[in-house]
């Protein structure tokens, strides 16, 4: 990995606990008294009928807010996650470097993700969670599609992620880019075999963060209520917004997306979940919420909650709320 800017050459930082293939490195006993160390992960909140969701980062960039030209970390090996494998409270870190400390305006995640490169269309095992290591982002699907995902304008500018960074001196920075793949991936007809890949990514510090888990009664995902070509799902809102349908990103390459602040700040498939006794029961995980308060409501089909005002969450920092959802949050009969 390469660390570069116009005015600083820097050298990595490694920890201990963290090693990440063809990045390198050095102890962290080499930070001084102007250097931290910038630790990025990436998470996901899964999607429905996807066997892999493949992302290739080739580096990430850096602002300092009192400097002009931003840091590149240009990365000796691509970085290649399979986000499904990484849902949840789950993460998978893709860089640790060495930076000078102080504050930060914005990062960019630069992505492999570029229109017409067939990328792949090589990988034909669904079973098998690894990506294939030398082509661009891709999706495959669990009947066997491939999707070869590109940013509008992405191959120049990447995923650019506006929040204020803090690297702490003789310390580190822990950050994590959390997709919401559901919003992410726009798939139009005439884009085939291309699909359109939106910047529904938030950028957060795990410091700041907790995770939202629970469980959803068999009663609420009957096919009486259900829509069959819809996952069930949790989404979590703000603590003054009502919950209501998503509203998806235009499947216009060209529009620029602006997320609607009624949205869900986040979703959670609810699957079913092995237990230690056996049992099977339906249970979702919503990791990387900023502490908070909000409202948590479960539909399986996009249109109407479970309860229909949603219930309360109080996600703590660093720890765990449980919301369950059962027969009894269903509208009374008439």
């Amino acid at each position: 990995m390469n660390i570069t800017s116009k005015q600083f050459s820097f050298v990595l930082a490694a920890f201990a606990a963290i090693t990440l293939a063809g990045c390198g490195g050095s102890g962290s006993d080499q930070l001084d008294a102007t250097t931290g160390v910038f630790n990025l992960s990436v998470s996901d909140s899964g999607i429905e009928d996807a066997a892999k969701v493949c992302i290739k980062f080739d580096g990430v960039q850096l602002k300092k807010a009192d400097e002009d030209a931003p840091v590149d970390i240009t990365f000796d090996d691509p970085q290649i996650v399979n986000l499904l494998d990484n849902q949840g409270a789950n993460s998978q870190p893709i860089t640790s470097a060495q930076v000078d400390a102080g504050n930060y305006e914005w990062i960019r995640l630069m992505v492999d993700a570029s229109r017409g490169n067939d990328a792949g269309s090589a990988d034909t095992d669904q079973t098998d969670p690894a990506c294939l290591a030398d082509d661009g982002s891709y999706l495959l699907t669990e009947t066997g599609m491939h999707y070869s995902l590109f940013i509008p304008s992405g191959d120049q500018s990447g995923l650019k992620l506006i929040k204020d960074i803090t690297i702490p001196v003789n310390a580190s920075g822990n950050y994590t880019a959390e997709w919401d793949l559901g919003r992410s991936f726009i798939a139009p007809p005439g884009l085939a075999p291309d699909a359109i890949m939106k910047p529904v990514v938030k950028l957060v510090a795990n410091n700041e963060v907790g995770t939202l888990v629970g469980q959803v009664a068999d009663d609420l995902l009957s096919p009486e209520s259900c829509d069959a070509e819809f996952a069930p799902k949790v989404y979590v809102f703000g603590k003054d917004v009502e919950p209501n349908p998503i509203d998806f990103p235009s499947d216009d390459p060209d529009e620029i997306f602006e997320p609607d602040p009624n949205d869900p700040v986040a979703t959670g498939l609810v699957e079913q979940q092995e237990q230690d006794d056996g049992s099977m029961p339906y249970r979702y995980s919503i990791g990387f919420l900023l502490a908070d308060d909000y409202k948590a409501a479960f539909t399986c089909d996009g249109e109407t909650f479970v309860p229909a005002e949603g219930k309360p969450a109080t996600v703590p920092v660093g720890g765990v709320e449980e919301v369950n959802f059962d027969a009894e949050d269903l509208p009374a009969a008439m």
